[in-house]
């Protein structure tokens, strides 16, 4: 099975391998962005409005669906669902918006784009972190922001929600009723397992910042160093964020306005690490969220994080996928680049595979919020010296 998989996402022709095995992989879905052909029949492009920038996880110029509803029918144009995911600084955006009837220009000129497209909205990412963050949140100030955006989620045109105001709100059933049933989620407890990728990410953002910070070593000792951390005491690693690591460590100009942000001397540096890594975690959840919509189903569902951060967009289009197989509610992508490209590459992937028994075996056992709590205090202890 692991070979027929790894043969979809690199062959030059898909289908052929997919005709071949097709009562292997019929429970399969492959997205093919890196070819050719186009069956969603759309333009489902990055859309930039005035440095608001909506796009996925490739760039979907063309776009190949492979799958059991439209094998047998000359890969049939499929039938496309998108969701918009919002960040969290454009649903207090919003939020000022209705609170306080404050909007700049380019951000009307956003909100009208979404209203004139057929899509579906959603506050997940902000729905999230303040879960996990609720006590260190104004009750008051997340009440007002999910009413603002159920608000602007029913209006039909943009003229409508800025008539609107909370009064309006608190008359209408149907938003009341969202916003409570939301609130109900945000105070529920996560379970630790749903924050593992998050903390997984967080981490090596802390250990990464303190190698770069404390060490004149080149950039293969500092990801050697890295993973060490990875092998001996997270027990998981993250590709994507390793190659982002790479870059970091090899003074990529790319990662500048993504990672440049912070220096040994800025205010702040924990927060900022730990929005970061929501950012990371956010655009990963892109691919699970698409991973859970489209399993059993005819139609497909894409999803799009909306942000006006420079960097968290760039880190965005700076790698994209090229193909990815939806398997049982799990996303298994191929990145146009990865760390076993590079020119230590096979030092890399020599040191995951020498560990790899010993982090399945240990995996279970670590609490990866405290691993970040250490790795949070050993920052800033190396930050005062």
């Amino acid at each position: 099975m692991q070979e027929i998989m790894e043969d979809l996402l690199i062959s030059e022709i898909p289908w052929k391998v997919f005709k071949e095995n097709y009562y292997t992989v019929q429970d399969m879905r492959l997205i093919c962005f890196d070819n050719n052909s186009n069956n969603l029949g759309l333009d489902f492009r990055k859309k930039d409005i005035d440095k608001y920038v909506v796009q996925s996880f490739s760039d979907m110029e063309n776009t190949l669906i492979i799958d059991k509803y439209n094998f047998e029918s000359n890969l049939r144009k499929v039938e496309v669902y998108r969701c918009f995911d919002l960040d969290s600084n454009i649903v207090s955006y919003i939020r000022e918006f209705l609170i306080l009837k404050k909007a700049s220009v380019p951000f009307k000129k956003f909100l009208s784009y979404i209203k004139k497209t057929i899509v579906q909205i959603s506050c997940a990412p902000y729905i999230l972190e303040v879960s996990a963050n609720k006590h260190d949140i104004d009750g008051k100030f997340v009440y007002e922001s999910l009413c603002s955006f159920f608000a602007f989620d029913e209006a039909k045109t943009l003229e409508e929600f800025e008539k609107l105001d909370m009064e309006d709100i608190s008359g209408n059933s149907y938003i009341e009723n969202r916003v409570n049933a939301t609130l109900v989620e945000i105070n529920k407890k996560i379970p630790d397992r749903n924050l593992n990728q998050y903390y997984l990410i967080y981490c090596i953002l802390l250990k990464m910042y303190e190698i770069n910070f404390k060490s004149n070593k080149g950039s293969k000792n500092k990801m050697l160093e890295l993973l060490q951390c990875v092998n001996k005491e997270l027990y998981a690693y993250a590709e994507n964020e390793l190659f982002l690591a790479y870059l970091l460590f090899s003074k990529d100009k790319r990662v500048n306005s993504f990672f440049g942000a912070i220096q040994t001397n800025s205010k702040d540096v924990i927060l900022k690490i730990r929005g970061m890594a929501w950012d990371l975690f956010h655009l990963r959840n892109l691919e699970t969220q698409v991973a859970h919509r489209n399993s059993n189903t005819k139609h497909m569902y894409m999803h799009y994080f909306c942000s006006r951060d420079e960097g968290i967009n760039e880190i965005l289009e700076l790698n994209p996928i090229r193909r990815m197989i939806i398997k049982d509610e799990r996303c298994y992508p191929l990145h146009e680049h990865n760390i076993f490209q590079t020119e230590f590459g096979d030092t890399v992937l020599g040191s995951l595979r020498e560990y790899e028994r010993y982090r399945k075996d240990n995996i279970g056992k670590v609490k990866l919020f405290k691993v970040a709590s250490r790795y949070e205090k050993s920052l800033i202890n190396l930050l005062k010296k």
